[in-house]
């Protein structure tokens, strides 16, 4: 999911305003466009595509299944939840995230996730920068994550990135629907069939080259 300046829900007098993490949540019950949270700051985020969707929803059912049906009874969450990053008070919406454990949570009113084991970001052209960058440096601030997973939209590429000794290494790369992805930090390996189940890529057709012009 991405930042973008499309999204104005709130006046400008609303958005110049800083607000309190209560207040954020109560406000997010009602907002038509999601927020991060960040210094009292609202930032709108940008929409999804359809693809962007449908693969959110395939990944984190995989996961619930795929957890299941290895006797794993770990909270899976989905877009909704927010995390919460003490270090720079800051609320920011993964696409998914498993708890492998007891999750905490900074308030109940609406759910701020203080302690994900692996985090999802599905990345898209607009969203890869951030999602590689500032958010990827936020979320390593945080004591409980294991494994970072970025799912590609455009075709099917799965990476991780995982904690081993106090840092942050490169972990699985998967490539191709005949291909799986080991994610370390649940002992578990998801199938990239099953990730991108019934998603069309765009192909891109490369321009034909110019006719020559005959000569007389």
């Amino acid at each position: 999911m991405s930042v973008t300046a499309a999204a104005k829900p709130l006046g400008n007098e609303k958005r110049d305003r800083l607000y309190t993490i209560e207040e954020y949540l109560q406000m997010e019950e009602l907002s038509m466009v999601n927020h991060e949270y960040y210094k009292g700051k609202l930032i709108p985020m940008a929409g999804g595509t359809a693809s962007h969707s449908k693969i959110k929803g395939l990944v984190i059912t995989e996961l619930n299944i795929t957890l299941e049906q290895a006797g794993k009874d770990w909270d899976v969450y989905n877009s909704d939840i927010r995390i919460y990053l003490p270090e720079f008070d800051r609320a920011v919406m993964p696409d998914g995230a498993v708890v492998a454990g007891k999750p905490e949570f900074r308030t109940d009113r609406v759910g701020m996730l203080l302690n994900p084991t692996l985090v999802v970001e599905v990345i898209s052209p607009d969203s890869e920068a951030y999602d590689r960058g500032d958010k990827f440096r936020r979320y390593r601030t945080l004591p409980s994550l294991q494994e970072y997973v970025l799912v590609t939209q455009s075709k099917p590429l799965v990476e991780t990135f995982i904690k081993k000794d106090g840092k942050w290494l490169i972990g699985e790369i998967a490539e191709g629907l005949e291909d799986s992805i080991e994610l370390t930090s649940l002992g578990i390996s998801l199938s990239l069939s099953r990730i991108y189940r019934g998603v069309v890529f765009e192909e891109t057709t490369p321009s034909a080259p110019a006719a020559k012009k005959s000569k007389r």
